[in-house]
């Protein structure tokens, strides 16, 4: 091989190497924009700083999102994120409920965690307490670093003084403020209708409680449905 011939060859393999594939363009454009946070970033302004057409805006996105590479959000236009950001931390999600529903609690934490390996939420309840804390203040303090707050609901959950009258008002508090986001869960039928958390969006569908569906799953699919859509309204917001 002549040297020209050897040069131009290395100079190939040198743009090759550069080269990045329109996924990496895609995920590289979005860091940027998002820098590097967990937040979403619209689908009309990440398409026009890549300059792409639509089609290919679009095939591509599916790609990643098939890939568990990036998240999607609603909202007029839509938007993305990246699902493992840099440093990225989700939403911070308390759990609040009685332990007579503890079995209904667990079922949850498992549909949540598809979003916790999103890294959209990340959830706190009162099994993470550890030996020797002061419960009522950790208990406290995760409350007011909550960004959504689930309150579990069932007949026990209203008859807690604490669950009813501590966490549940302190939680309406910080809603009212914007600080948090609080979304009834109605676990098993009870006389709701008039708490105070009645005027606010419930989850599941049609406020239908989860122990009335005759699937589980399905019921507690729905309600982690309607948390990803809150947090990543949230984190669009952000």
């Amino acid at each position: 091989m002549t040297p020209k011939k050897a040069a131009n060859t290395r100079a190939r393999k040198g743009r090759s190497r550069s080269r990045r594939t329109h996924k990496q363009l895609f995920i590289d454009k979005l860091a940027e924009l998002a820098g590097q946070e967990q937040k979403l970033i619209g689908n009309i302004t990440l398409r026009a700083a890549l300059d792409w057409d639509e089609s290919r805006y679009k095939r591509i996105r599916e790609e990643l999102v098939a890939q568990n590479q990036i998240v999607v959000g609603r909202g007029q236009g839509g938007s993305v994120g990246l699902a493992t950001a840099l440093g990225s931390k989700g939403l911070t999600l308390f759990v609040s409920y009685c332990h007579a529903d503890e079995d209904f609690k667990s079922d949850l934490l498992k549909h949540l965690e598809p979003l916790q390996r999103l890294h959209l939420i990340e959830t706190w309840h009162d099994r993470k307490l550890n030996a020797g804390e002061e419960w009522d203040k950790v208990i406290s303090s995760n409350l007011e670093k909550a960004d959504i707050v689930l309150l579990l609901v069932s007949v026990d959950f209203i008859n807690s003084a604490y669950c009813y009258d501590v966490e549940l008002e302190r939680a309406l508090e910080r809603h009212a403020e914007n600080h948090a986001r609080v979304i009834p869960v109605i676990l098993r039928p009870c006389m709701w209708n008039q708490a105070p958390f009645a005027k606010l969006q419930l989850l599941p569908k049609d406020a239908r409680a989860v122990s009335l569906w005759t699937n589980r799953d399905e019921a507690l699919l729905n309600v982690a449905e309607g948390v990803r859509q809150v947090a990543e309204e949230l984190l669009a917001s952000s």
